[in-house]
């Protein structure tokens, strides 16, 4: 009989080294191009933040939980955490390019419910822990599938960006403060809870617009650049406009912030490895692969952009390489108010306030740039014309067309009109 110690040595140390084995195995076989190697990877990279959240909220809601182990993080133990990625990232997105994905869906959940209940004592199952399985289909596997479904085919950058911003951020504020804080003994939920509000209110301050101002440069790239942030997956073509108007790397220097932030946060020195990091990761690989990649590719633009804009510091005045009109629709006063603003302050922007039109359509704001893909309607297009202020606006601005944000602002200013018209309709009738 098995020693119970020597059982759960045995099934972690296959639990990380068979998904590992055949991940390579699969790479050998299933002969991949750049753009599908970045799929596979893709996939791996999001179940880590994934699996740590899905773990913890497992734990609380009593669905399952591991050994308690020296080398975990909130709980769960690094080799199976690592393995688990594997199983769920590179191997089923090269399973899903030779076999149908429902087929392979249906075989990794095979897999967990066969194989579960066989590891204890190195997992404990509740009762319930199947909903738990489902809920880390929809949210862990699920979405790497298609994310790198969509990588492949090179299809709907914005969607894509989006994951790329959920995962990454699920890598600063989750996987990177958990890991470090783990490494000193301490639990990051705890961290984050004994916290004082002074700790919360500078995070705040300093990590908030940096996370806000990274998810608007990743927006870019891809509205504009039709590529994401992933070093094989670059925009195809140099991108000047939202944040790298006034910054040449507003991604690496938000994350580095961020991460700062995180330090003060939770009161930890080794946490402040992070920003450094980030730091250093800029000055080497990121610099080394916008030289060897974009500038070679993109020489001219590459030149002209980084003459005018520069890495670590915002321009008081944003670099606009473009002229572009917006088109204000003439609702009263307060649209001459913002044309005589925007007239006065805008560089390369000229104002247009198209008469008013007799009708209860609602009028839209038009911004029509010399650059065709940076053509926007609507709140988006007062975004687009904020941005040629620079600072606070162009802030604004960039919030204005953040997916979400632009829909929620959008369906409130087309609201309060409609409210104000409905009200002019109830009186009138009434008189």
């Amino acid at each position: 009989m098995t020693d119970s110690s020597e059982f759960v040595a045995l099934a972690r140390t296959t639990l990380l080294i068979g998904p590992t084995l055949a991940a390579m195995l699969m790479l050998v076989l299933v002969r991949c191009s750049p753009r599908q190697a970045t799929a596979a990877m893709l996939g791996g990279l999001w179940q880590l933040p994934a699996l740590l959240l899905l773990n913890w909220f497992a734990q609380q809601a009593g669905w399952w939980r591991f050994q308690p182990d020296a080398a975990s993080v909130l709980g769960l133990p690094v080799d199976l955490w690592i393995g688990w990625a594997i199983w769920w990232g590179p191997i089923a997105v090269l399973a899903s390019r030779k076999l149908p994905m429902p087929l392979v869906i249906a075989g990794l959940v095979a897999a967990d419910i066969i194989s579960m209940p066989l590891l204890k004592p190195l997992v404990v199952l509740g009762d319930n822990w199947l909903i738990g399985e489902i809920v880390a289909v929809i949210f862990a596997l699920l979405p790497a599938l298609m994310l790198a479904r969509l990588t492949e085919a090179d299809r709907f950058p914005v969607l894509r960006t989006c994951f790329h911003a959920l995962g990454w951020g699920g890598y600063m504020l989750l996987v990177l403060p958990a890991c470090v804080l783990a490494w000193e003994g301490r639990d990051y939920i705890d961290a984050l809870a004994q916290a004082t509000p002074w700790r919360w209110i500078v995070a705040l301050l300093i990590g908030l617009p940096s996370l806000l101002i990274g998810w608007a440069a990743a927006h870019e790239f891809a509205l504009v650049g039709r590529g994401t942030p992933i070093p094989y997956d670059p925009p195809k073509r140099v991108v000047t406009s939202g944040p790298y108007a006034s910054i040449a790397n507003p991604m690496q220097l938000t994350s580095a912030l961020v991460m700062a932030a995180l330090a003060i946060l939770v009161a930890s020195r080794a946490a402040w490895s992070l920003p450094i990091m980030f730091l250093v990761f800029d000055g080497i690989f990121a610099a080394w692969y916008n030289r060897a990649h974009i500038a070679l590719a993109m020489p001219e633009d590459w030149e002209r952009y980084r003459a005018e804009v520069r890495d670590w510091r915002f321009r008081r005045r944003p670099y606009i390489a473009r002229t572009a009109t917006l088109h204000f629709p003439d609702s009263g006063r307060d649209a001459k108010a913002w044309a005589w603003l925007m007239r006065r302050a805008a560089d390369g922007l000229t104002i247009e306030v198209a008469p008013a039109r007799p009708s209860l359509e609602r009028q839209r704001i038009v911004y029509v740039s010399s650059d065709p893909d940076l053509d926007a309607v609507g709140i988006a297009a007062f975004g687009r014309a904020l941005e040629h202020l620079g600072g606070i606006p162009a802030f604004i601005g960039w919030m204005f067309r953040l997916p979400g944000a632009n829909h929620f602002v959008e369906l409130v200013t087309f609201l309060v009109p409609l409210r104000r018209l409905n009200t002019r309709l109830a009186l009138w009738s009434r008189s």
